[in-house]
């Protein structure tokens, strides 16, 4: 069996976009410890790791199950979702469906195919990072808006203390410096300088679920896949991204 229910059902709206931003579909594995999902984009150069524990969850009842689902699909009901409306999941595994359930002013209920997607048994890779900085998210979003417009790629650097997003068009450039003491910077744990540039609308995908004054986690290295996590709704989002070799 598997009935979960949360408080706030726009809060979970934001993990489904967070998901779905990159994904097509994915396997939410459930147990009596929680939900976690682990995927790789279609064109593999990102992965996205999801663990919602069962504390995160005003009722929460499981045992082992595979929920393959279709994100596009997920995300549409979601979206139905109204302010104060309660979220109710429960899996029936008679009909191969999951209900979404909404309880606000009326309880309106839908019931979400499964899909056959197997667990992936992907792990998030143990990589030593040289550099660690806690940044609100704003501010990090602002920086990366900045870029697009003069390219589709952009280059975060850490040089002499200081954490860097830049972009060089054709013509034209953008730079934005985050000094330690910086309002924006939570901290900075710097062991070297770095650079590595990465497909921007990716990035860009990767933080639209982060509130202006959420705290993201950024773990960057030279010529590394970028690491970035934040917290959402009880849940904890890792995304890497794969980094563009210079030649």
């Amino acid at each position: 069996m598997f009935r979960a229910v949360i408080s706030e059902a726009k809060e979970f709206k934001k993990v489904i976009d967070a998901a779905s931003n990159l994904l097509d579909e994915i396997c939410f594995e459930v147990n009596e410890e929680g939900i976690k999902a682990r995927a790789m984009d279609p064109s593999h150069v990102a992965l996205v790791s999801i663990d919602i524990p069962k504390e995160a969850f005003e009722e929460y009842e499981a045992d082992v199950h595979d929920i393959g689902v279709d994100l596009e699909a997920f995300k549409k009901i979601m979206n139905r979702a109204k302010a104060k409306d309660k979220l109710i999941l429960e899996l029936d595994e008679e009909k191969n469906k999951l209900n979404v359930i909404f309880k606000g002013a009326a309880t309106r209920k839908f019931a979400l195919a499964l899909y056959d997607v197997s667990s992936s048994n992907l792990q998030v890779p143990d990589i030593e990072y040289p550099n660690e900085i806690l940044i609100k998210a704003g501010p990090f979003v602002d920086a990366l808006k900045d870029a697009d417009l003069v390219n589709d790629h952009v280059t975060l650097k850490v040089e002499d203390g200081k954490f860097i997003v830049y972009a060089k068009g054709d013509l034209n450039e953008s730079e934005t410096i985050f000094e330690e003491d910086s309002e924006s910077i939570i901290s900075m744990n710097i062991g070297e300088n770095a650079k590595s540039t990465f497909n921007l609308e990716y990035l860009r995908d990767m933080t639209k679920a982060a509130s202006s004054s959420d705290i993201l986690k950024i773990y960057l290295g030279t010529d590394m896949p970028v690491k970035i996590e934040y917290d959402v709704a009880g849940a904890n989002l890792t995304f890497l991204l794969a980094p563009r070799i210079e030649s």
